[in-house]
């Protein structure tokens, strides 16, 4: 790999300002990108999600004022179900921002996942150091975590000192038989939390009206990554990727509204721009305002067509089964989820092959975070699955940071030519 990587830098050359360009293709690859990318449909509806946020902010505050109680969760494992039949509001709480790290790096190790530390430093901010956090961080009335990794399974130790924070247990062997009632059983546990702090009573009516609400939203999501399927997808990875890093923060029905807007738009495009090398991006989250790796590669020739993460698919793919007991079909559902917590975590590798066949995919970027072992160690179970069944893997690790978006940009330049 060491030896390919060489090959290639030394045939690049730099022929305009701060793009990097194969010797010989910059006639084509590059040019036929640029084309699509100012060609692709400017969608109103993507306007409307941006401008966003202060509404939702108004929102929540209004809420409060009104006796609503605010939940924070960092992961999906987290059933929303419960939280909106206890009468309560959600929103993510994940870091994708660096400016909080350094906030964070007074309490936690440098060498641990940057989204942790960026979560944790914009909990705890408390604006001395000048770094000013998203409102949302400060609005919750508690904080409902999960035990997943070790980075943050510990920070949540530390995390309670600042705000009520209630961590939800997960059996680590999704297929032992005793996991779904192991989960059922803290899933009821959660359900008297709920409870409690709201006072209402989560009734089997109001969790089937919030299931079916859901479900709802699952559905529309995955309306949208229908549009992907074709080729040239009629939406970019990114447009996708600002609607699915807003919808743990917008409200159920605003979400709904947003994806239903851009679902309209994206089926009215018409061009055909011609084919683009079709990129699955797969591992590790990218919460709201990360977005580095995958402008690097809609930016340097690629398309993303689909993302196995916690920003994608893991987030909607399967639906609850509202023909069950809702609380076992909610137990069900959210242990299907296939984080690199989990073992052993076959479930994920059958996942990615089932994608990249069914959004045609050409090539896999295999993302991580820096120190997210888990993703990590399972990159190399994913790229031996992929090489059997023919799909070149790029491997990226690295952090919220921008002082490695050349060296990114040159390998993704490399797998973009030999996908084309």
């Amino acid at each position: 790999m060491k030896l390919l990587e060489v090959f290639f830098a030394q045939n690049f050359r730099n022929i305009s300002g701060n793009h990097i360009y194969f010797a010989g293709i910059e006639n084509d690859l590059i040019y036929q990108h640029r084309f699509f990318i100012e060609n692709m449909q400017q969608f109103k509806s993507l306007d409307y999600v941006k401008n966003s946020y202060n509404k939702r902010i108004c929102q929540i505050a209004e809420e409060r004022k009104t006796g609503k109680k605010i939940i924070g969760t960092l992961c999906l494992f987290v059933p929303d179900e419960i939280i909106f039949a206890a009468g309560a509001d959600r929103v993510i709480l994940c870091g994708g921002k660096n400016d909080t790290i350094s906030i964070a790096e007074q309490y936690l190790p440098r060498n641990i996942c940057p989204l942790v530390k960026s979560s944790f430093g914009s909990i705890v901010n408390n604006g001395c150091s000048g770094v000013k956090s998203c409102s949302h961080f400060s609005m919750v009335d508690m904080i409902v975590a999960e035990n997943t990794c070790d980075s943050k399974k510990k920070m949540y130790e530390l995390l309670g000192d600042y705000v009520s924070t209630y961590v939800l247990d997960l059996p680590q062997n999704p297929d032992n038989p005793e996991a779904i009632k192991y989960f059922l059983r803290e899933l009821e546990k959660f359900k008297g939390v709920m409870e409690q702090l709201t006072g209402n009573r989560v009734t089997v009516e109001k969790l089937k009206k919030e299931i079916e609400s859901s479900n709802e939203t699952r559905q529309l999501i995955h309306k949208l990554y229908d549009l992907r399927k074709v080729d040239p997808p009629l939406v970019s990875g990114l447009d996708v990727l600002k609607i699915m890093q807003k919808q743990y923060f917008l409200s159920p029905a605003e979400l709904k509204r947003s994806a239903r807007m851009l679902i309209e738009e994206a089926e009215q495009v018409k061009m055909d721009l011609g084919h683009k090398p079709r990129i699955m991006i797969s591992g590790c989250p990218m919460a709201g305002g990360n977005t580095k790796v995958p402008e690097i590669i809609e930016n340097r020739g690629g398309v993303i067509v689909v993302e196995e993460s916690c920003t994608g698919t893991r987030s909607f793919w399967d639906l609850v089964d509202e023909n069950k007991d809702p609380m076992i079909a909610l137990a069900e559902r959210y242990l299907k989820i296939p984080c690199s917590c989990m073992t052993p975590n076959d479930r994920r590798i059958n996942n990615i092959l089932e994608l990249v066949r069914e959004f045609k995919v050409d090539g896999v970027v295999y993302y991580t975070l820096q120190f997210c072992h888990g993703y990590n160690i399972e990159k190399y179970k994913v790229q031996q699955a992929l090489k059997k069944a023919g799909i070149p893997m790029l491997a990226i690790e690295t952090d919220y940071g921008d002082s490695d978006i050349e060296q990114i940009g040159l390998r993704v330049d490399a797998f973009m030519e030999m996908l084309s």
